[in-house]
């Protein structure tokens, strides 16, 4: 059964469905022999469709996003100097043994939030990659190295942390775990320098799937995209999905959020976590009565609205549908590593980074499309201070993160951004190694200034 509802995925994807804004027909079509050598027959229905039944605007055909990817550089991405020097402190990977046929969930936090990647553990039953951070000062090389957001913390207590966490995720939880603590040496008095796409990066270097997911750390995700056993754990499925994402197709997760905002943090997180094991059946039920919503459907539309949520929410047939491009569009994307490009380490702190991200991928080719099954929800917690910095900067208008957003979608536009990093050009990500670039500085040798 589970073939059957993938080859129907596919099949919505190859022919390029366009049911986030307008209607379409397709003719019936016959999809050759599975598995069974059985043939089976796909009849996609015209869909009837209103501009009340939306959260974003119907859009018509001519004005919807398909203009051709730009030109891509000869490059991958730009040595800079200038962006974080990290250094990797120490690396823990799980002995559990994953199937070929898997997902890796990409991520990346403080260490001050290590719950939240535990609500991810624990509903995920595929690898996981986190790269926690910390800031790191010291006064000269024989000092001891110590976390300055933390007062009397050293990094061997860090370290201690981390490893009491690894082995109780190991004993306790689903996920196959992978963390990476990495750190940056920082004054003391400015250490909220969170360096994103840096840590992303290197998310990416340690993925061992080909299909991997990106996801931030206050969000949890449903296992297994939603499907039915065995899923995408059929080697059939599987290879179906690395071939559709090394197409540059991205399968959309839809984002939801908890309506109540007041409510116990505790209690939101147990609700967060249990919806992402329930399932989208449970999922409508939650929808429909108003108690999960679009993820910032009323705060910031543009983030999730192309999207369509309720058509999600409604849609029972296996098939996806396709999402067009609006400018501030940030999707959570399930993709082929193989494919995918590096993203900008300028990005720093909070703001501005996934977008610029998301127009990126536009501008390499990427189309965007819905998954039928699959969703994540955030989980609540208190706003941070770079959250906050960030909004007050905004509205003065002095957002260096906005600032570099703008300049990187105006290259992207003409067709010569490329992404800033402290690697490149030898490495690319799929693991391919051209021999010419830095080598990663063990931390003995770094000092701070």
């Amino acid at each position: 059964m589970m073939k059957r509802v993938f080859l129907c995925i596919v099949l919505s994807l190859c022919v390029g469905l366009n049911g986030a804004y307008s209607t379409n027909k397709i003719d019936q079509m016959i999809y050759g022999q599975g598995m069974e050598g059985v043939a089976h027959r796909l009849l996609l229905q015209e869909e009837e469709e209103t501009s009340a039944e939306k959260l974003v605007p119907v859009v018509e055909e001519e004005e919807q996003d398909l203009s051709p990817p730009r030109p891509k550089p000869d490059v991958p991405c730009y040595y800079d100097e200038d962006v974080p020097r990290l250094v990797s402190v120490q690396t823990w990977k799980s002995k559990k043994t994953r199937p070929r046929e898997s997902i890796t969930l990409m991520t990346q936090l403080s260490d001050d939030r290590l719950k939240m990647l535990e609500n991810q553990c624990y509903s995920w039953n595929d690898p996981l990659v986190a790269i926690v951070y910390i800031p790191l000062y010291k006064k000269s090389p024989e000092d001891t190295t110590i976390i300055p957001t933390y007062p009397n913390t050293t990094l061997d207590d860090a370290i201690r942390g981390i490893d009491a966490f690894h082995y109780f995720m190991e004993k306790t939880a689903s996920c196959v775990l992978t963390i990476e603590l990495v750190g940056q040496f920082l004054d003391p008095l400015d250490p909220e320098e969170y360096p994103i796409n840096a840590l992303r990066n290197r998310a990416i270097k340690l993925a061992e799937t080909e299909v991997i997911f990106m996801l931030d750390v206050d969000f949890v995700a449903c296992a297994g995209l939603g499907m039915e056993a065995p899923g995408y754990r059929d080697p059939t499925v599987y290879n179906q999905l690395v071939e559709l994402t090394s197409q540059k197709k991205a399968l959309v997760l839809p984002a939801f959020e908890i309506t109540k905002r007041n409510q116990d943090l505790i209690m939101g997180q147990n609700f967060a976590r249990n919806m992402a094991i329930a399932g989208k059946s449970v999922m409508r039920e939650k929808y429909l009565s108003g108690q999960v919503d679009a993820f910032n459907g009323q705060d910031a539309p543009w983030g999730h609205g192309p999207t369509n949520t309720s058509k999600w929410i409604m849609l029972e047939a296996p098939m996806t549908y396709r999402a067009f491009y609006q400018p501030k569009y940030e999707p959570f994307l399930v993709l082929n590593k193989k494919v995918l490009p590096w993203c900008d380490e300028r990005f720093v702190g909070y703001g501005g980074n996934k977008i610029a991200f998301i127009n990126q991928l536009r501008g390499e080719g990427f189309t965007f499309h819905v998954h039928p099954f699959g969703y994540v929800i955030h989980v609540p917690h208190v706003k941070t201070k770079a959250a906050n910095t960030f909004v007050l900067a905004k509205r003065k208008g002095a957002s260096y993160m906005d600032h570099l957003r703008a300049l990187v979608e105006r290259e992207i536009a003409e067709g010569h951004f490329v992404p800033h990093t402290g690697f490149c050009p030898h490495e690319n990500p799929d693991g391919s190694d051209d021999g010419l670039g830095q080598e990663t500085e063990p931390l003995t040798l770094l000092q701070h200034e």
